[in-house]
Order: C-alpha cells, then structure tokens, then sequence
C-alpha cells in the first residue's frame, strides 16, 4: 500500500500544463516523496487531453482517468472538484493510507513531509487564504453560515478559531484547494452527497443571486461543513503555513509571516501568476529562479 497518492483535477487545454508543473516540482524537489503516484482526474464529458499533453503526462508517470459528473454539476464553479476527489477517492480505497488533493495551479518547493499525517489524524489542512464569505471569529454566525451548519447537521462543539494566510481570524473554513484525507472515511463521497442535494435548492439560490461569490465559494462552505459533522477537531491536523501558500497574494500577507524567500517554502499556489512575468517582483532566487525559468509554462511569459 502507498503512503500517499497525489491527485488532480485537470480538463482539455492549459490545465493540462500546470499538471506537468506540479508534477515536475514534485519530481525535482519532493525528497523522499518525489516518486509518490500522481493521479491527474479528467471529466470524461469534455473529452480527453490532447495527445501531446497525455504523452508528456505519462512521461513523468501521471495516470490519467476519466470520471463521470453530470452537465450541470460541470457547469457550476467548481463542482467539478466535487465529483472528481470522490470518485478518485473511491479508487484510493485500499491502495494508499493517505490521499493528497492539489489544484493543479500548484508547485511544491521542498519535501513535503507534513502530508503523512500523524497517527490518530484524518484530515491534513489549510485555511482558506484570506476570509471572503468566511464569518469572522468572536462574532456571532451569520444566517449563510447557520443555514450550512444546518444543512450539514455541525454540532456546536466542533467549531474553533483558524487563521487565514492574510491574518484574519475565522470560523472554520477548510481550503478546498489542497487537502489530505484517510480515504476508508469516506468524506469526500459525503461531500459530494452533500453537494449535490442542496446546491440548487432554493435557500441557497437566493445567497448566489445577491452576490456570486456565494456561488463560486458553496463548494468549499459545504466541504467545510461536512467536514465539521464528520469529524471532531482532534483529527484534524492543521499544516504549517508553509503548505499551500498563495503566491498570487503575497503582497497581502502580514509581513511577519512573509517568507524572505520563496525558496522557504513547501507547497505554493500561483493561479495566473505565471501567464505574465509579473512573478519576477516576488523573492525568487538562485536554483529555483533557474528552475521555473526553465519551465514552458513559465518560460513563454517572460517576453510579455
């Protein structure tokens, strides 16, 4: 059995890169876990990954699978992740004690160590980056928040302060973009359960309509919530700040939590960071300047 399997969601066209970043940046920098399996998860309903993109997938050992989700469940932000991790989970099952979800948008810099989550822990996770639609900490639940605590039956006594990347003290709220899980516990599968008998329900309908970023946000409100009726705080582990952090907001992190360099950390995300050389105003440096100026992904932006 594995210790871990790595796994992504990827569709036709410029995801596909970023797959092969990630992959690469594990594979040069992963130490001990370099060679870990990579999964990269493809919705079968919007055809396969160029031939290009599946040779050079394979070349770094990425296993490409298709997976099922509705039209209408693809169409909705995000929900494709939903759909993805559960079925990849499912798959998981009995092959490794631990998954690892990354976005794609994702390079990891160092070993990372901290996803073989400690004896008697289920859950490895990061806060959301900065709050958002997150309900502040020290003030009472607003009625979104209430109504998913509601929807995902949350007790009271599983709720506890975190931190986001920018500084700001919330309610939990579970980034949905990387994650560890034990996969025998099913939680993925529930939040797809969970996900797909309320998205569309009209208590939820009337959040988006006010402000789309509810929209956007649901698929990691309800994750949070699953997650909070599922397990109590003690199996969760909370990964250093070094893991999953947002280079795209580094100019909003709180400067004594800023790293002096990129280089510092484990795991970065970057959204469109690299489609223009904006990402030279960040502290990079030395072998990993080198590396990423090396990279296609990368490379091509540095004329823009």
């Amino acid at each position: 059995m594995h210790k871990l399997i790595i796994t992504t969601l990827a569709t036709p066209g410029k995801a596909a890169l970023d797959v092969l970043l990630l992959a690469e940046s594990l594979r040069t920098f992963g130490g001990e876990l370099a060679d870990s399996p990579i999964r990269v998860m493809v919705p079968a309903a919007l055809g396969p990954l160029s031939e290009a993109a599946q040779c050079e997938l394979a070349r770094w050992q990425i296993e490409t699978i298709p997976f099922e989700a509705d039209e209408a469940l693809l169409k909705f932000p995000f929900a494709a992740k939903i759909a993805a991790t559960a079925q990849a989970e499912s798959l998981t099952r009995g092959q490794s004690e631990r998954l690892v979800f990354m976005d794609a948008d994702t390079l990891i810099l160092q070993e990372p160590a901290e996803f073989l989550l400690s004896p008697g822990k289920t859950l490895g996770y990061r806060p959301v980056h900065h709050q958002l639609i997150g309900a502040a900490w020290g003030h009472p639940l607003d009625d979104f928040w209430r109504l998913i605590y509601e929807i995902c039956e949350v007790p009271d006594e599983n709720t506890f302060p975190m931190l986001t990347h920018t500084g700001e003290q919330i309610y939990p709220y579970f980034n949905a973009g990387m994650f560890i899980v034990r996969p025998e516990r099913g939680l993925l599968t529930q939040w797809l359960e969970r996900f797909q008998s309320w998205y569309r329900q009209p208590q939820l309908r009337g959040y988006y309509e006010k402000n789309q970023l509810y929209a956007i946000f649901i698929h990691q409100a309800i994750f949070t919530g699953v997650l909070l009726a599922a397990l109590s705080p003690l199996e969760m582990q909370l990964l250093s700040p070094k893991i999953n952090y947002p280079l795209h907001l580094h100019a909003d992190i709180p400067a004594a939590q800023r790293p002096a360099t990129i280089a510092e950390l484990v795991t970065v995300r970057y959204e469109s960071i690299f489609d223009d050389s904006g990402w030279r105003q960040l502290p990079i440096t030395g072998a990993l300047q080198s590396w990423l100026e090396s990279q296609p992904r990368v490379r091509d932006s540095l004329s823009v």
